[in-house]
Order: structure tokens, then C-alpha cells, then sequence
């Protein structure tokens, strides 16, 4: 399988009383799928991985693996604070048929870097998917190492690395050195065109899940060499992605995949539903993008 394309960071769909709903999250995959969307990311951060339960974990699994159609395969985060958890979680998703795991390193306790080491050969030796590494040092407390991640996909450990660092420098030194098929994928959707541009095997974009369509094109355009398009295309999201900075993250993102597509979303506390004030200051926002968003909400 490959790891390249446009990979989506799918949100987790919650019922109204805040359990979790597999109607929903089927219905929402197969939309991305059909959408021809590369891959699906279930439970990554826009997929509030900390907040589903472990005994929840395997039907939304279930429900968006088979909900998946035509090459649109699944990946799926599997990062833990604990090896023993994150290999536990790894052994379940290739169960289920996850195509590939994707592993943040262990957060909260921030373990040496030998231990992070023996974490992602431990996850290794579990599965026989390829295994991407997580870089998200916002939320995690602290970067990896480029060089160090290098080193343990030369060793076989590691297929790749989705870096959501903020900084486009980070991607650039992900690139560096990188061994042959080692698959760096910016997690910011405004780097998506320029890390693709520099060597990127693609990106995981957030707002792929409010307009997929716009996405699938902006990737595609971009592997392509078709640098003006991509460009053009990335302006949209720019934009789209600063119309859900107006309200809290998730819950922005949520909102305005019902306000562009009608999908009932969900949610799940402590990350509520956008209060009156967020959501007239999203929609404000909204509007004046809303016509370059149009070409690619029609069927």
C-alpha cells in the first residue's frame, strides 16, 4: 500500500446524549471516501482520540474500515502514554483491517529519547502495517528528533512521520535526509501545496473534512506540478482555515462540516457544541468565503 495522497484527520461523531453514534461515523466516512479521498485517519487529535473509550475504540473502527469504499484505505492514530496500551491499541486496528497505525509519542510523562525508541520498536514488532511516528509537540510537550526518526526508519521501525509542528522548517528537516520511501506528510493544512512542492508524499488536512472535494483537488494539483492551481487552491483553504480559528477546536470544525454539508456531527464534553456568540462570529466569517467554497459542494 502506499502512504502518499490526501489523508484525512476524521472527526469522531458523537450522538446527542454524547455516546458515541456508529450511524454517523459510517455515514461520514463513506462520504469522504466518495469523495476519493487517499485515506481516512480515525482517531487522531480532530478525532478526540483521548476522549473515546477504550471499549468504543473497535465498533467506530469497524464502522469506518467498512464504510471506506473503492482505494480509500484507513489509518488509524494509536499513540498512547504507555507502550503496553499504544501496542495493544496497534495489535486491535490491524485487526480490524487498519491499512496503516499512526503513533504519537508517549505525552503527559515525557520519557527519555532511548525510550521513545524502544516505544516505536515495540509498536514495530506488534504489527505488520506500517507504522507512521506523530510529531505534535504542541500538545505533546516535546518534538521529535528528525535525525533520531531517520535512524529507526533505516532500522525498519518506522514508514513515515505526520509532522503538525507549525513550522514549515520542521517538514523541510523531516525531508532532509530521509531515507528512499520514507513518507513525510505535513499535518498543517497550509503547508499541504508547499511541503508537497518540497518532496511531501502528500498531506493530512483537517478541512478535507468540511469540503473533501476542494482537498482531494489541492493534492492532486499539487503531486502534479501544477504549482499555480495549487497554489490557488491552498488560498481557499488558508482562508477556510481561518474562518474555524473563530471557534474553539474541535467544536469549529464539527460546526461548520454541518453548515457546509449537513452531516449531523455531535459532541462529546468537555469539547461542547459552539455557544450562540462562537457560532454567529464562525458564521460571519463563513459567508465571505463561502462563494470560492462553492464549486466543490456540488455533487
Amino acid at each position: 500500500m502506499t502512504l502518499a495522497g490526501l489523508s484525512v484527520p476524521t472527526a469522531t461523531l458523537f450522538a446527542d446524549d454524547g455516546s458515541l453514534d456508529p450511524g454517523r461515523n459510517a455515514k461520514f466516512a463513506r462520504a469522504l471516501s466518495e469523495a476519493k479521498v487517499d485515506h481516512l485517519f480515525a482517531l487522531g487529535s480532530l478525532g478526540e482520540f483521548p476522549s473515546v473509550d477504550d471499549d468504543e475504540r473497535p465498533r467506530l473502527l469497524e464502522v469506518v474500515i467498512e464504510s471506506a469504499i473503492g482505494p480509500t484505505d484507513v489509518w488509524v492514530g494509536v499513540g498512547a502514554p504507555s507502550t503496553r496500551r499504544a501496542v495493544a491499541y496497534a495489535e486491535d486496528a490491524e485487526g480490524l483491517g487498519a491499512a496503516a497505525v499512526v503513533a504519537v509519542p508517549p505525552y503527559y510523562l515525557h520519557p527519555s529519547p532511548e525510550a521513545i525508541d524502544r516505544y516505536y520498536r515495540a509498536i514495530r514488532a506488534a504489527v505488520s502495517v506500517p507504522l507512521l511516528a506523530y510529531n505534535i509537540p504542541s500538545l505533546v510537550g516535546y518534538a521529535l528528533d528528525p535525525a533520531r526518526v531517520h535512524r529507526l526508519a533505516r532500522e525498519g521501525v518506522l514508514s513515515g512521520v505526520k509532522d503538525t509542528s507549525g513550522r514549515l522548517e520542521s517538514v523541510r528537516a523531516f525531508l532532509a535526509d530521509a531515507p528512499a520511501g520514507f513518507a513525510v506528510v505535513p499535518g498543517d493544512d497550509a503547508f499541504a501545496a508547499e511541503a508537497i512542492r518540497l518532496g511531501a508524499a502528500g498531506a493530512v488536512m483537517g478541512m478535507a473534512n468540511l469540503v473533501p472535494r476542494l482537498c482531494v483537488e489541492l493534492v492532486r494539483a499539487a503531486r502534479a506540478g501544477e504549482r499555480a492551481r495549487a497554489e490557488e487552491l491552498q488560498g481557499i483553504v488558508d482562508a477556510l482555515t481561518e474562518v474555524a480559528r473563530a471557534g474553539p477546536f474541535p467544536a469549529a470544525d464539527k460546526f461548520l462540516a454541518q453548515e457546509l454539508s449537513g452531516v449531523e456531527v455531535g459532541y462529546r464534553a468537555p469539547y461542547d457544541p459552539l455557544s450562540p456568540e462562537e457560532a454567529a462570529r464562525v458564521r460571519a466569517r463563513l459567508e465571505a468565503v463561502r462563494p470560492r467554497l462553492a464549486p466543490f459542494l456540488r455533487r
